[in-house]
């Protein structure tokens, strides 16, 4: 395993990509700076996908992943086994022009990391900068301005004085030497230096080179012969760009090739990870599906799996215990134990002696749960395709490939926590909802009215429910489960302040109301004019 942050990112990169490009799938975690900014922003049983979608891609705004695992699994030929490399990025935006990113932090989030020794120093220090692909249009057309001098570039007491310190360089220097600047170490200064001296001094010639500013004395015939090679300079800004983008380099790299991705209850990642890398979050929920699974064909949730799984064999003691929890801490333990399967394959981590091999190492670094995700994954797959086997079947390993076309069917579909429906289709329509139906519960008699806090303490008992406002006396209730709905029923059906009823669209809705009023009033009119017809017809 690997820490990896802006000190390292580069001489790591390489060595990424080819692990990436013959691994057999890869997981992704993230943490992230903050995770509810609203009390409105919160999951209720009454959301559907596009309700969920807009509510938290409104609340994640602002919020920004800190960190990002990335783990590896690569099967080992002719052994039954896969070995798996681990990445921990630590991630943080970094100025350039007029892109200046503001990160929200919520005070239980960061508690939260500092609970799990987030190391904050080498994220503030350290951290590998990204931009989204719309963000790096705009740096690319505000540098290009700044180049061509349609822009002025503004530049910190610093930089002006590096500027100064070549322009008196330049008196006494001779055509073909060059000068050097290492002080200036974060982007947007060598950005706006560079901008300023290639607009400034006619007889120079500056580049990046590293993380140095190389700057050249030229002749005026030198200097047309290199703005005729390259008369934008956008060999450079392109160099600038690339510095900018760090981790979305490497994203793109992996979307380009198009390896299985999983997740574990991946919605929230996913959503920061488009928002970051990719582009902003688009007003249109099928829009979002599309893209994501344009970027991503296969991606898995191991969260949706688990429960899938847990229910198709729920019949079978052994299955059904090792999946009673889905969560990943506790679906990993019971994944870690004696399984009554076999053949289970080995996993080989790459280096072998690490800190997520050696005692001490915990959830919630995003590295770990990357291993752990993909880990259980991996057993699921495994323990799915040998209960399927008949017995006299199980006579070898699986191949990699045998493993991931185990669990086809349960591809892009994200598990959706808390909300009317059990997952996002990211390649189709979202299903239907298994819920419970809404109740409407009033006040009975005109001395009580319904309010949602009220509905709320009076049916806590009965389980998880959530509450909305329908009007002034009513409010819907929806709940998870059966047994709930006809206990309320039930209790609420002769006495008490409150009494309760089966919410329908077309009795309980204002458009629903609406088309039966309507209704009546057209049968009246229709009714009255055919009696009228009628006295007509046989008057004389």
């Amino acid at each position: 395993m690997v820490d990896v942050t802006s000190t390292n990112f580069a001489s790591l990169l390489p060595s990424v990509v080819e692990e990436a490009k013959s691994c057999c799938f890869l997981a992704l975690d993230t943490e992230f700076t903050g995770l509810l900014a609203d009390s409105a922003f919160r999951n209720n049983l009454f959301d559907d996908g596009p309700q969920r979608y807009h509510k938290l891609s409104a609340n994640l705004r602002r919020f920004s992943v800190v960190q990002l695992g990335l783990a590896l699994f690569t099967g080992v030929p002719d052994k039954n086994a896969y070995s798996v490399t681990s990445y921990n990025f630590y991630l943080r935006p970094h100025s350039c022009g007029s892109s200046d990113p503001i990160i929200a932090c919520q005070t239980s989030s960061l508690e939260f990391l500092q609970r799990f020794n987030f190391d904050f120093n080498k994220w503030l220090y350290e951290g590998v900068p990204y931009m989204n692909c719309d963000e790096i249009d705009d740096l690319r057309g505000e540098l290009t301005a700044l180049f061509s001098g349609k822009k002025a570039s503004y530049m910190s007491y610093e930089v002006e004085r590096y500027f100064r310190s070549v322009g008196e360089w330049m008196v006494t220097a001779q055509d073909g030497e060059t000068h050097s600047i290492g002080g200036v170490q974060d982007i947007h200064s060598q950005a706006m230096l560079l901008a300023a001296l290639h607009t400034s001094f006619s007889e120079l010639w500056a580049t990046l080179q590293d993380s140095l500013v190389v700057v050249e004395k030229v002749s005026s015939s030198e200097r047309a012969r290199l703005e005729a090679e390259d008369p934008s300079r956008s060999q450079l800004i392109e160099a600038i760009i690339e510095r900018n983008k760090g981790f979305t380099s490497l994203f793109q790299l992996l979307v380009q090739l198009n390896k299985p991705v999983v997740l574990h209850n991946g919605l929230l990642d996913l959503l920061l990870i488009y928002k970051q890398f990719h582009k902003r979050l688009p007003s249109s929920y099928d829009h979002f599906k599309s893209e994501v699974h344009q970027l991503f064909p296969f991606m898995y949730d191991t969260k949706f799996v688990a429960e899938e799984l847990k229910y198709k064999y729920r019949d079978d003691i052994f299955v059904s215990r090792a999946l009673s929890k889905t969560n990943l801490g506790d679906l990993t333990t019971a994944l870690r134990g004696d399984l009554p399967v076999t053949y289970l394959p080995k996993l080989h981590h790459t280096p072998p002696d690490n800190k997520y091999t050696r005692e001490g190492a915990t959830l919630h670094e995003a590295g770990y749960d990357a291993l752990l995700t993909g880990f259980c994954f991996l057993r699921m797959c495994h323990l799915s395709a040998m209960v399927q086997l008949p017995q006299m079947q199980h006579h070898r390993p699986l191949s990699p490939r045998e493993h991931l076309s185990t669990l086809r069917q349960y591809a892009n579909k994200i598990h959706l926590q808390r909300s009317a429906v059990p997952f996002m289709s990211l390649d189709g329509t979202d299903p239907r909802s298994k819920r419970p139906p809404w109740l409407v519960v009033q006040g009975r008699g005109r001395g009580v009215r319904a309010s949602p806090g009220l509905v709320s303490a009076a049916l806590a008992k009965y389980g998880q429910l959530d509450v909305q406002p329908l009007n002034n006396n009513s409010v819907l209730v929806a709940t998870s489960s059966w047994r709930s709905v006809s206990e309320i029923l039930a209790n609420l059906s002769s006495e008490g302040p409150l009494k309760a009823q089966v919410y329908t669209r077309l009795r309980h809705s204002t458009l629903g109301r609406s088309v039966v009023w309507s209704s009546a009033v057209l049968s009246t009119g229709l009714c009255a004019w055919l009696v009228y017809r009628s006295f007509r017809k046989s008057s004389p």
